[in-house]
């Protein structure tokens, strides 16, 4: 099901993100809040003009994107109006994607890395990953949040073998299950960045999607998230822009010919994000826009 939150007031939450914090400025300038009419989502700034967000924030109507703040209603950060907002294809059953480009460059702001096959050379169950967005902060999937938190989790299901939610159109490997009651993403942290902590720095290797089928709060029980390096391809043709990638193939190939100083890919990481409900049935997933 997806559960729909309307919209009220920020305010001082006593209880940060689920299991996060909040992030200081300058942490994570390529996290992005994506606002529309019917609500906010989260995104990651890839290139100068294009962030990668989730296919489901189509339903948030989107129409700009505020970058390089912690605080979207606050003074500073840029605001940028969206040009396009494309859908990866049958992105409900396959990968929970989507590409803005954007009306004008962000500057000041280094897009991410975009994590490639070979950033998950060693991603396995227990992987501690970054969960960094704009959410909501309670396990009930209530409050009121305009800042940007994150929250530090371990990978549950590298693979998203074990059902509950994960989809057959994305197999083999193209979503992952992260997180849980010490850290878990919410309503608002839908497209919001995944990053693993790299010897080239961290990268973002997924864009949030869902909650798990059979979680027994909104937000706390985990959630599934798409890899980045099974829709490269697609965010490239689609935008027409060469976003930037994890140099871990060179690293690699740095090694094989025995330079120093260069190394594989780490499986160190870590941290979180998350109005009244209403709830809806569709598809059987828990959605994690935030709808006004």
């Amino acid at each position: 099901m997806v559960l729909l939150a309307s919209s009220a007031s920020a305010g001082t939450l006593a209880n940060p993100v689920v299991g996060g914090t909040m992030v200081p400025p300058g942490t994570w300038p390529d996290a992005v809040a994506i606002l529309g009419p019917q609500g906010s989502c989260t995104g990651t700034l890839i290139a100068p003009d294009v962030v990668l967000t989730a296919g489901h924030c189509k339903g948030i109507q989107p129409t700009e994107v505020v970058a390089n703040t912690t605080n979207y209603n606050g003074a500073g950060g840029q605001r940028v109006a969206i040009a396009s907002f494309e859908t990866y294809p049958e992105y409900q059953h396959t990968f929970d994607v989507a590409v803005i480009v954007l009306a004008a460059p962000i500057v000041g702001v280094a897009p991410r890395a975009v994590g490639t096959s070979c950033s998950y050379a060693a991603f396995a169950d227990e992987t501690m990953v970054h969960l960094v967005g704009f959410g909501l902060t309670q396990q009930d999937g209530g409050g009121a949040n305009t800042s940007l938190r994150e929250a530090m989790a371990p990978v549950l299901d590298a693979a998203c073998t074990g059902g509950n939610g994960c989809r057959t159109g994305a197999f083999p490997a193209g979503e992952f299950v992260a997180g849980g009651g010490a850290g878990d993403s919410c309503f608002g942290d839908s497209g919001g960045p995944v990053y693993l902590d790299t010897p080239r720095g961290a990268v973002v290797i997924a864009a949030v999607s869902r909650g798990l089928d059979d979680s027994a709060t909104p937000c706390g029980g985990g959630g599934i998230y798409v890899r980045t390096d099974k829709v490269i391809a697609w965010i490239e043709e689609t935008t027409g822009r060469t976003i930037a990638k994890d140099s871990c193939e060179d690293a690699l190939a740095s090694e094989d010919t025995g330079d120093a100083d260069s190394g594989g890919c780490s499986t160190s990481g870590g941290t979180g994000g998350a109005l009244v409900i209403l709830i809806v049935t569709i598809v059987g997933a828990l959605r994690r826009r935030r709808v006004r």
